[in-house]
């Protein structure tokens, strides 16, 4: 019917812990998504527990009876290969008009702003959906996991970033840890298949064109406390898939390359940690008056009932990764 604004769906592949995965699928439910499809890299029971009963999400376990079901048993090694199996699965039966695929540590802070823009989108386009990444403002990162502001890219010459940041700014990619190339919420119905940041044209394997949203309106949290993010760059650190090495910027392999070069000295991985995710005074100013910093709080919705603690989140990380740390001999 004319008039009808558009529909749209996330999916989102997730091995995390439990509130975190939680509060992905009932703040984008909350904000308008039709659809929220959340795949579990492995089992966790307790995801279903925090989500409750929300007409709207659906929640799969990617165990080995999922892949012999839908992949001939076949589980893709790498994680951005299964992230585009299973949100390529979505894409192709979803009833919405759009899907995103983006990580359960990715959150849409406005939801009218999303649907207004996609009212106004060109369907035969993918939208990208801009990002700013959450960093720790002058001070401790708080108690709460989604404490701080959001910094947006800033394309400064070397010389000023490295006034800006210091020995840690060969660690940023115009400032940001992660990436900065945001997400594409692309139109269904397409001879397309889903990627990580942008979909793939299945004839061909070329890029459909696409075009992006004024506002950054994806909050990226790389790394939701500071034990998460050192635990990232311990694992990423020592992946070793078969094949071709996946390319990466030069400013995250050389945290990746710094934590393999300082696993056994734990207090140089905790100074890298805090060096790229949180900003001091003078930084802090500096990007104001750039215009590249936010201090808009954000709490994802419908998330009252939630333990979204620092000291929880991290409780269940050291539950999980307990392995991982001790050989580092990383205590935090």
């Amino acid at each position: 019917m004319t008039g009808t604004p558009p529909t749209w769906a996330v999916a989102a592949l997730g091995d995390e812990p439990a509130p975190l995965i939680a509060a992905f699928a009932r703040h984008h439910l909350a904000i308008g998504a039709a659809e929220v499809h959340v795949f579990l890299d492995r089992p966790n029971p307790e995801v279903e527990k925090l989500i409750g009963d929300r007409d709207g999400v659906s929640i799969t376990t990617c165990d080995q009876s999922y892949w012999a079901r839908v992949n001939n048993g076949k589980r893709p090694e790498r994680h951005t290969g299964r992230q585009k199996f299973v949100s390529t699965s979505v894409y192709n039966t979803s009833s919405c008009d759009w899907l995103l695929h983006c990580d359960v540590d990715e959150f849409i802070a406005d939801g009218t702003a999303l649907s207004k823009a996609l009212g106004k989108a060109d369907r035969t386009k993918g939208l990208v959906i801009r990002n700013a990444e959450r960093v720790y403002l002058p001070g401790a990162p708080g108690e709460m996991l989604f404490e701080g502001g959001f910094r947006q890219p800033v394309a400064l010459e070397e010389d000023e970033m490295q006034s800006l940041y210091g020995r840690f700014s060969k660690f940023l990619s115009q400032g940001f840890t992660g990436h900065r190339t945001g997400k594409t919420i692309v139109p269904t119905g397409q001879a397309w298949e889903m990627g990580v940041h942008y979909p793939k044209i299945l004839a061909d394997g070329s890029r459909p064109p696409v075009v992006s949203t004024e506002r950054r309106l994806l909050l990226h949290f790389d790394g939701l406390t500071p034990l998460h993010y050192a635990i990232k760059l311990l694992k990423k650190s020592f992946e070793n898939y078969s094949g071709p090495k996946r390319k990466l910027g030069a400013a995250r392999e050389a945290q990746y390359r710094f934590a393999r070069n300082h696993a056994d000295r734990p207090r140089e991985i905790l100074r890298l940690v805090e060096g790229v995710q949180s900003l001091d005074t003078r930084q802090a100013e500096s990007l104001l008056a750039l215009d590249r910093l936010r201090l808009d709080p954000f709490m994802p919705k419908d998330c009252d009932d939630l333990d979204l603690t620092r000291a929880t989140f991290d409780a269940l990380l050291r539950e999980r990764d307990g392995e991982i740390l001790a050989k580092a001999g990383l205590d935090m």
